[in-house]
Protein backbone atom coordinates (compact mmCIF):
# COMPACT_ATOMS: atom_id res chain seq x y z
CA UNK A 1 0.00 0.00 0.00
CA UNK A 2 1.24 3.50 -0.71
CA UNK A 3 3.06 5.34 -3.44
CA UNK A 4 6.31 3.36 -3.10
CA UNK A 5 6.77 0.76 -5.84
CA UNK A 6 10.32 -0.45 -5.21
CA UNK A 7 11.19 -2.04 -1.87
CA UNK A 8 14.02 -4.49 -2.57
CA UNK A 9 17.33 -4.42 -4.43
CA UNK A 10 19.08 -1.06 -4.40
CA UNK A 11 15.95 0.91 -3.55
CA UNK A 12 16.62 4.10 -1.61
CA UNK A 13 14.46 4.41 1.47
CA UNK A 14 13.49 7.55 3.34
CA UNK A 15 14.99 8.01 6.80
CA UNK A 16 11.60 7.43 8.41
CA UNK A 17 11.22 4.14 6.54
CA UNK A 18 14.58 2.88 7.78
CA UNK A 19 13.66 3.94 11.31
CA UNK A 20 10.24 2.28 10.99
CA UNK A 21 11.69 -1.03 9.83
CA UNK A 22 14.22 -1.00 12.68
CA UNK A 23 11.41 -0.34 15.17
CA UNK A 24 9.34 -3.14 13.64
CA UNK A 25 12.26 -5.58 13.80
CA UNK A 26 12.72 -4.73 17.47
CA UNK A 27 9.00 -5.19 18.16
CA UNK A 28 8.98 -8.61 16.48
CA UNK A 29 12.08 -9.77 18.33
CA UNK A 30 12.80 -13.46 17.83
CA UNK A 31 9.49 -13.86 16.00
CA UNK A 32 10.86 -11.87 13.06
CA UNK A 33 11.90 -13.84 9.98
CA UNK A 34 10.93 -11.47 7.19
CA UNK A 35 12.99 -9.56 4.66
CA UNK A 36 13.37 -5.83 5.22
CA UNK A 37 11.39 -5.26 2.02
CA UNK A 38 8.44 -7.21 3.41
CA UNK A 39 8.67 -5.39 6.74
CA UNK A 40 8.41 -2.08 4.91
CA UNK A 41 5.49 -3.32 2.80
CA UNK A 42 3.49 -4.23 5.89
CA UNK A 43 4.46 -0.97 7.59
CA UNK A 44 3.05 0.97 4.63
CA UNK A 45 -0.08 -1.18 4.85
CA UNK A 46 -0.47 -0.40 8.55
CA UNK A 47 -0.10 3.32 7.89
CA UNK A 48 -2.78 3.14 5.19
CA UNK A 49 -5.32 1.87 7.73
CA UNK A 50 -5.33 5.24 9.49
CA UNK A 51 -4.85 7.31 6.34
CA UNK A 52 -7.97 6.68 4.26
CA UNK A 53 -6.45 3.69 2.49
CA UNK A 54 -3.28 5.49 1.40
CA UNK A 55 0.19 5.39 2.86
CA UNK A 56 1.87 8.44 4.37
CA UNK A 57 5.26 9.98 5.03
CA UNK A 58 5.91 8.94 8.63
CA UNK A 59 4.96 6.26 11.13
CA UNK A 60 3.65 6.16 14.68
CA UNK A 61 4.09 3.66 17.52
CA UNK A 62 0.56 2.47 16.77
CA UNK A 63 1.58 1.76 13.15
CA UNK A 64 4.41 -0.44 14.41
CA UNK A 65 2.01 -2.37 16.61
CA UNK A 66 -0.49 -2.80 13.75
CA UNK A 67 2.26 -3.86 11.31
CA UNK A 68 3.51 -6.44 13.82
CA UNK A 69 0.01 -7.89 14.21
CA UNK A 70 -0.42 -7.97 10.41
CA UNK A 71 2.85 -9.83 9.92
CA UNK A 72 2.06 -12.42 12.58
CA UNK A 73 -1.46 -12.85 11.20
CA UNK A 74 0.01 -13.29 7.71
CA UNK A 75 2.28 -16.04 8.99
CA UNK A 76 -0.74 -17.86 10.45
CA UNK A 77 -2.75 -17.24 7.26
CA UNK A 78 -0.06 -18.80 5.09
CA UNK A 79 0.37 -21.77 7.43
CA UNK A 80 -3.38 -22.39 7.20
CA UNK A 81 -3.92 -21.80 3.49
CA UNK A 82 -0.76 -22.93 1.72
CA UNK A 83 -1.53 -26.64 2.30
CA UNK A 84 -4.88 -26.13 0.52
CA UNK A 85 -3.17 -24.99 -2.69
CA UNK A 86 -2.80 -28.61 -3.75
CA UNK A 87 -1.20 -29.85 -6.99
CA UNK A 88 -4.64 -31.20 -7.95
CA UNK A 89 -6.21 -27.75 -7.76
CA UNK A 90 -3.32 -26.05 -9.55
CA UNK A 91 -3.43 -28.64 -12.31
CA UNK A 92 -7.22 -28.44 -12.68
CA UNK A 93 -7.05 -24.67 -13.21
CA UNK A 94 -3.80 -24.50 -15.18
CA UNK A 95 -5.62 -23.39 -18.35
CA UNK A 96 -7.67 -20.83 -16.43
CA UNK A 97 -5.07 -19.27 -14.10
CA UNK A 98 -1.56 -18.93 -15.50
CA UNK A 99 1.41 -16.66 -16.10
CA UNK A 100 1.93 -15.22 -19.56
CA UNK A 101 5.41 -13.78 -19.67
CA UNK A 102 6.24 -10.16 -18.83
CA UNK A 103 5.31 -6.75 -20.10
CA UNK A 104 7.78 -4.30 -21.67
CA UNK A 105 9.00 -3.20 -18.22
CA UNK A 106 9.69 -6.76 -17.11
CA UNK A 107 6.59 -7.00 -14.93
CA UNK A 108 5.19 -10.56 -14.69
CA UNK A 109 1.72 -10.89 -16.20
CA UNK A 110 -0.96 -13.24 -14.93
CA UNK A 111 -4.12 -14.32 -16.74
CA UNK A 112 -7.39 -15.36 -15.11
CA UNK A 113 -9.64 -16.55 -17.90
CA UNK A 114 -12.50 -18.95 -17.21
CA UNK A 115 -13.91 -20.16 -20.54
CA UNK A 116 -17.12 -21.69 -21.73
CA UNK A 117 -15.23 -24.80 -22.82
CA UNK A 118 -14.02 -25.48 -19.26
CA UNK A 119 -17.07 -24.19 -17.41
CA UNK A 120 -17.53 -27.57 -15.74
CA UNK A 121 -14.23 -26.98 -13.93
CA UNK A 122 -14.85 -23.51 -12.48
CA UNK A 123 -18.53 -22.51 -12.38
CA UNK A 124 -19.29 -24.12 -9.01
CA UNK A 125 -15.71 -24.08 -7.67
CA UNK A 126 -15.06 -20.39 -7.08
CA UNK A 127 -13.29 -21.15 -3.80
CA UNK A 128 -10.90 -23.51 -5.58
CA UNK A 129 -10.42 -20.89 -8.30
CA UNK A 130 -9.26 -18.46 -5.61
CA UNK A 131 -6.87 -21.08 -4.26
CA UNK A 132 -5.38 -21.51 -7.74
CA UNK A 133 -4.93 -17.73 -8.01
CA UNK A 134 -3.28 -17.47 -4.60
CA UNK A 135 -1.01 -20.40 -5.44
CA UNK A 136 0.12 -18.61 -8.60
CA UNK A 137 0.75 -15.43 -6.61
CA UNK A 138 2.85 -17.09 -3.93
CA UNK A 139 4.46 -20.00 -5.78
CA UNK A 140 5.12 -18.52 -9.23
CA UNK A 141 4.85 -14.72 -9.13
CA UNK A 142 7.03 -14.54 -6.02
CA UNK A 143 9.88 -16.04 -8.07
CA UNK A 144 9.25 -13.86 -11.12
CA UNK A 145 9.57 -10.39 -9.60
CA UNK A 146 12.69 -8.46 -10.49
CA UNK A 147 13.83 -6.64 -7.31
CA UNK A 148 14.48 -3.00 -8.00
CA UNK A 149 12.85 -3.22 -11.43
CA UNK A 150 9.43 -4.84 -11.32
CA UNK A 151 8.17 -5.82 -7.88
CA UNK A 152 4.49 -5.88 -8.78
CA UNK A 153 2.42 -7.87 -11.22
CA UNK A 154 -0.16 -7.20 -13.89
CA UNK A 155 -3.35 -9.24 -13.88
CA UNK A 156 -5.77 -9.59 -16.78
CA UNK A 157 -9.12 -10.98 -15.64
CA UNK A 158 -11.29 -12.00 -18.59
CA UNK A 159 -14.97 -12.37 -17.64
CA UNK A 160 -16.25 -13.08 -21.15
CA UNK A 161 -17.52 -16.56 -20.22
CA UNK A 162 -18.99 -15.54 -16.87
CA UNK A 163 -22.78 -15.27 -16.84
CA UNK A 164 -25.23 -13.33 -14.75
CA UNK A 165 -26.27 -16.58 -13.01
CA UNK A 166 -22.69 -16.84 -11.70
CA UNK A 167 -22.96 -13.57 -9.73
CA UNK A 168 -24.15 -15.14 -6.44
CA UNK A 169 -20.92 -17.12 -6.21
CA UNK A 170 -18.64 -14.70 -8.09
CA UNK A 171 -19.22 -11.64 -5.89
CA UNK A 172 -18.33 -13.18 -2.49
CA UNK A 173 -15.41 -15.01 -4.12
CA UNK A 174 -14.08 -11.75 -5.55
CA UNK A 175 -14.53 -10.00 -2.21
CA UNK A 176 -12.55 -12.73 -0.46
CA UNK A 177 -9.77 -12.67 -3.06
CA UNK A 178 -9.34 -8.88 -2.95
CA UNK A 179 -9.25 -8.96 0.85
CA UNK A 180 -6.69 -11.79 0.95
CA UNK A 181 -4.39 -10.09 -1.55
CA UNK A 182 -4.67 -6.65 0.07
CA UNK A 183 -3.91 -7.89 3.59
CA UNK A 184 -1.47 -10.71 2.88
CA UNK A 185 0.34 -9.51 -0.22
CA UNK A 186 0.67 -5.73 0.20
CA UNK A 187 2.37 -3.69 -2.53
CA UNK A 188 2.73 -6.80 -4.68
CA UNK A 189 -0.62 -7.05 -6.44
CA UNK A 190 0.04 -4.43 -9.10
CA UNK A 191 -2.69 -3.53 -11.58
CA UNK A 192 -5.82 -5.55 -12.37
CA UNK A 193 -7.49 -5.19 -15.77
CA UNK A 194 -10.99 -6.68 -15.71
CA UNK A 195 -12.08 -7.09 -19.31
CA UNK A 196 -15.20 -8.26 -21.17
CA UNK A 197 -17.27 -7.57 -18.07
CA UNK A 198 -20.40 -6.18 -19.73
CA UNK A 199 -22.74 -3.82 -17.89
CA UNK A 200 -23.99 -6.20 -15.21
CA UNK A 201 -20.66 -7.79 -14.29
CA UNK A 202 -18.83 -4.46 -14.34
CA UNK A 203 -21.43 -3.05 -11.95
CA UNK A 204 -20.94 -6.07 -9.67
CA UNK A 205 -17.15 -5.67 -9.68
CA UNK A 206 -17.41 -1.95 -8.96
CA UNK A 207 -19.82 -2.70 -6.11
CA UNK A 208 -17.25 -5.04 -4.57
CA UNK A 209 -14.58 -2.35 -4.89
CA UNK A 210 -16.69 0.07 -2.86
CA UNK A 211 -15.65 -1.92 0.22
CA UNK A 212 -11.95 -1.99 -0.72
CA UNK A 213 -9.32 0.52 0.35
CA UNK A 214 -8.65 3.50 -1.91
CA UNK A 215 -5.22 2.16 -2.83
CA UNK A 216 -6.84 -1.09 -4.04
CA UNK A 217 -9.58 0.69 -5.99
CA UNK A 218 -6.97 2.69 -7.87
CA UNK A 219 -5.31 -0.52 -9.05
CA UNK A 220 -8.42 -2.05 -10.64
CA UNK A 221 -9.62 -0.99 -14.08
CA UNK A 222 -12.87 -2.44 -15.39
CA UNK A 223 -13.70 -2.56 -19.10
CA UNK A 224 -17.13 -3.50 -20.44
CA UNK A 225 -16.12 -3.77 -24.11
CA UNK A 226 -14.77 -6.81 -25.94
CA UNK A 227 -11.03 -7.45 -25.61
CA UNK A 228 -8.72 -10.27 -26.61
CA UNK A 229 -6.59 -10.99 -23.53
CA UNK A 230 -3.85 -12.55 -25.68
CA UNK A 231 -3.62 -9.44 -27.85
CA UNK A 232 -3.49 -6.85 -25.06
CA UNK A 233 -0.35 -4.72 -25.17
CA UNK A 234 0.49 -4.14 -21.50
Amino acid sequence: AGARLIFDGDATWHDWENAGVEALQEALGEAGAWSKGDLLRFLHLAISYRNNGLSGSDFSHEDISVAKDLLLANREWQAKHRPTWTPEIRNSFKDIVFMQGRDKQGTPTGIIRPQTSNRDIWYDRMEDLNKAILALVYLSFSKAYLPGIAEQGIWIIDLDAVRIVDLPSLVPSLQSLISDLAVNNPSRAGTFYVINAGWTLSAAVNAVLLFAQEETRQKVQVFRGLFDADAMDC
